[in-house]
């Protein structure tokens, strides 16, 4: 094989152009030809190759040698390389105010996204046998009655008797969170606990609760036993050693404070003041005998387990079928016992019921924040790479005298990427600076408490620091390396042969950032829509002007008078006072209707007399509750899901069976209506009854004076009041609260959407701005010639149609499927139509034709002469 047809690899010239000084290159590569050229003849074309290559590595150590010698003008040149670029930023202040705000809000929604997400995956890390705790929870399955759903509420006998059989259960602790507020009572003084749990006395192992008075192994053993926070235990004693005091509680029984701990970190997702102890609850041995907290028939009990090290969840899972089968057999087809890792619990749990009394995060709203997060640094990156491109035309003066001067390329980079180390490394703390200032309103928006300390953790320092880096960097990398790539001839003739090169890829970043936009709104039109239906959708009863009281005390022993004396002002419509309201007080239970096959689930809901009256909720059939038949104390009512599930045609006289084995007839059937948020749960079976030992008190209120209304209906309470303090809530506030996680991303996605359009906002004004000033004068020719500034201003605008119309073709499917995903999770959703889209479309068309219109109609106007006279 002749040696003319033999070449050196091409990857090895580009190495030895890359590692070595532009007048060095051509001598080097030729004396290495000629002496491949020479290697082939005598050993051949593969030993040849390798010793071009071999002394090709040669000359790198010559350039790194002679890059060590340099490393002390580094500095200088940084120096010349950010003072310049501060120069040159201020000598074009709208545009780099245009990329500052934009970087500034993206670093801003990016830095409270870390320090969001940060503070959620730190929660439970102060426990230290989390990774064997694990919480039990059961998925309950009821095809007739088309139930199927998670809950975490177990039996008081599933831990006990798992520890038992088997032997990988090292301990259980099982923790009843208390439904109300709690009022401890010492020496007249009353304190409310917020937080009151009873638990077993392997709770303080299990959380690694600090004991900080009190001997750690007898606490939670007796009955009738407490132990306190310590904020608790001042509040109540004050500098008095509470070890041994008597303080009345729960039902106003007595109970002896054994022990005081340190209050749970804010990071922990059980939060408590007071525990009292869990024998106490049990038949024949405590005061406060709860048969339903100690058999496995009643589901309410939250349970945990410890799982000794090396064992197996998945195959203990695998067991707890057979657990049900020989304990509990009648409900082993319905519940299906699972276990969920402790560390998981917080983030992984929102989609399990019945979680009350503790805290719980959303890893879909963290994911939500982290993605809304990304795609706001995305518009803005865009924002920053299409108007520095478009800056080209403004630094080939500036380029063209360096190269001549002897840059090379990878300097004129550094001197292009020490500008966007500038603006980044201001934006960012600017962005630092506001994120410490909004973390109070940012806290109020996301359900948060998180302190302004946080910020200053490392991990969100390092964030900032990335934030930084990955700007300047990366996103500013491509704009430095083709603002660098004219070659100095080109530059002489004035080409913007460079800057049209790079045209394709602005307009698909400008595609990107549309689409992104349109996604952001599409979506946020969605959630508004499907939140208002939530809030706005009927109930099946008057949710406006009725105020509910917690009477479970002393004034519900008065309940009588308390109505007769209410009832007496002009503005109460009416009073109803019975074991349930909407919003609490109701309870499941299993009965069997008369001719169904099986038993039933239904909902127990306690009224008296006047509840239907005071709630506005109408009678389908049959008759209401009345004083004027004394058999109605033993009589019942249904709804319409009742009646649908038992399949009678009429159910007045139809009788329901209890697990008690007492049957009652049925005197009426009432409308549906919900009482617990849509977003979770449909309406079930439900079953009324008369029940005059009341809970709640809920008050129907006219439209007069509301403040003199309630100071009134205040000051009754208060005279019947004896140590229990005033507790309310009103029903239309009571449903808000419950889609509170949705109105939290109705917030989030809202913020994210506005930002999304001011940001392509600023980038659009600041990239037509550039253009036309690049086609100022073809406009002014344009204009000599006889063109309307019609024709101009449209000529403008349908190029940005065409970009908008990609991206609104891109965002449409992408926005249509996640949306359809989350709508998926309710109970009660909407219907998709596409208008959502067309309005999210039709919005960025709207704004950026005003945005180009303006700048097209301001340039079209200018005095041709002034332009065309600097030719």
């Amino acid at each position: 094989m002749s040696s003319n047809n033999v070449k050196p690899p091409g990857w090895i010239q580009r190495l030895v152009e890359r590692f070595c000084e532009p007048y060095l290159y051509e001598g080097i590569t030729g004396d290495l030809e000629e002496l491949f050229a020479e290697n082939v003849e005598l050993r051949g074309p593969a030993k040849a190759k390798l010793i071009y290559l071999l002394q090709a590595i040669g000359f790198f150590r010559m350039r790194f040698k002679r890059k060590s010698k340099t490393t002390s003008n580094m500095k200088a040149i940084w120096t010349n390389y950010l003072l310049t670029s501060y120069r040159s930023l201020m000598r074009h202040k709208s545009f780099f105010f245009i990329n500052l705000i934009g970087l500034t809000i993206a670093i801003t929604c990016s830095l409270f996204a870390l320090v969001f997400i940060n503070d959620e995956l730190k929660f439970d890390e102060h426990i230290s046998q989390k990774e064997q705790i694990y919480r039990l929870y059961k998925r309950h399955i009821n095809i007739p009655e088309n139930k199927d759903l998670l809950t975490y509420e177990t039996s008081g006998m599933m831990g006990p008797t798992m520890t038992e059989e088997f032997p990988e259960v090292e301990s259980f602790t099982r923790v009843l969170p208390w439904w109300d507020p709690v009022i401890f009572t010492y020496n007249d003084k009353n304190v409310i606990s917020e937080h009151s749990y009873i638990a077993d006395s392997s709770f303080l192992d299990f959380f690694d609760v600090k004991i900080i008075n009190g001997n750690p192994k007898n606490l939670l053993t007796a009955p009738s036993s407490v132990i306190i926070s310590e904020a608790l235990s001042a509040s109540i004693f004050g500098d008095q050693d509470p070890i041994g005091q008597v303080i009345m509680g729960i039902n106003e029984l007595n109970f002896t404070v054994t022990g005081v701990f340190k209050s749970p970190p804010r990071q922990s997702s059980l939060q408590y003041d007071a525990i009292i102890s869990w024998s106490t609850t049990v038949p024949n041995i405590g005061p406060m005998a709860q048969e339903w907290m100690n058999n496995w028939r009643a589901q309410g009990i939250y349970t945990f387990v410890h799982l000794a090290k090396g064992a197996n969840p998945r195959a203990l899972e695998d067991k707890l079928p057979g657990l049900m089968q020989l304990h509990f057999e009648e409900r082993a087809e319905n519940y299906f016992l699972k276990l969920q890792p402790l560390p998981e619990m917080y983030l992984y749990g929102d989609h399990i019921m019945n979680g009350r009394g503790m805290k719980t995060g959303s890893s879909k709203f963290i994911n939500l924040i982290a993605f809304s997060a990304i795609l706001i640094l995305i518009i803005a990156s865009v924002n920053y790479v299409n108007i520095a491109l478009s800056k080209a035309s403004q630094t080939h003066t500036e380029v063209g005298i360096r190269k001549v001067m002897g840059s090379t390329r990878n300097q004129l980079m550094g001197r292009f990427v020490a500008e966007t180390v500038f603006i980044s490394t201001v934006a960012s703390l600017i962005s630092f600076l506001i994120v410490y200032l909004i973390i109070p309103e940012a806290n109020s928006l996301a359900g948060k408490d998180i302190p302004r300390v946080a910020l200053f953790q490392w991990v969100n320092i390092l964030g900032t620091l990335s934030f930084i880096f990955l700007i300047s960097f990366i996103v500013g990398s491509y704009p430095a390396f083709v603002l660098s790539s004219p070659s100095t001839s080109s530059i002489l003739k004035l080409s913007t042969g460079a800057v049209r090169r790079t045209g394709w890829f602005g307009k698909s970043l400008l595609v990107l950032q549309y689409a992104t936009s349109i996604f952001l709104i599409s979506c946020t039109i969605v959630v508004i829509k499907q939140t208002n239906y939530l809030l706005n959708k009927p109930l099946g009863f008057e949710k406006e002007q009725i105020l509910v009281l917690d009477i479970y005390n002393e004034v519900g022993e008065k309940a009588d008078v308390f109505k007769s004396k209410l009832l007496t002002h002009p503005n109460i419509i009416c009073v109803s006072a019975g074991r349930s309201a909407v919003g609490g007080g109701s309870y499941t239970t299993r009965v069997v209707p008369e001719g169904y096959n099986g038993e039933l689930g239904a909902r127990m809901f306690g009224v008296d007399y006047d509840f239907f009256k005071t709630y506005g909720i109408n009678t389908s059939s049959g008759r209401a509750f009345s004083t004027a038949f004394g058999s109605d104390s033993s009589a019942m009512m249904i709804n319409e899901s009742f009646l649908k599930f038992a399949g009678w045609e009429d159910p007045i006289g139809k009788k329901i069976t209890f697990s008690s084995g007492n049957s009652y007839p049925i005197i009426g059937v009432v409308d549906d209506f919900h009482i617990s948020s849509l977003a979770t749960s449909d309406i079930e079976p439900m079953i009324l009854f008369i029940n005059l030992r009341p809970n709640y008190a809920s008050i129907k209120i006219g439209t007069g004076d509301f403040k003199d209304t309630f100071s009134f209906i205040a000051e009754t309470y208060d005279e019947l009041a004896e140590r229990s303090p005033l507790n309310f809530y009103f029903v239309d506030e009571w449903f808000k609260e419950q889609y509170q996680k949705e109105q939290q991303v109705l917030s989030i996605a809202s913020i994210y959407a506005v930002i999304s359009i001011l940001l392509c906002a600023l980038g659009l004004y600041g990239i037509t701005a550039l253009i036309l000033q690049h086609r100022s004068k073809e406009i002014s020719i344009r204009k000599v010639l006889g063109a309307p500034i019609v024709s101009i201003v449209s000529m403008m605008n349908k190029q940005f149609l065409i970009i908008i119309t990609l991206g609104f073709i891109i965002a449409v499917p992408i926005a249509y499927f996640l949306v359809i995903d989350w709508l998926d999770q309710f109970v009660y959703k909407i219907s998709i139509d596409y208008l959502a889209f067309f309005i999210a479309g039709g919005i960025t068309c709207l704004i950026s034709a005003l945005i180009i219109s303006g700048l097209s109609i301001r340039t079209a106007n200018t005095n041709p002469s002034e332009t065309l006279s600097n030719e």
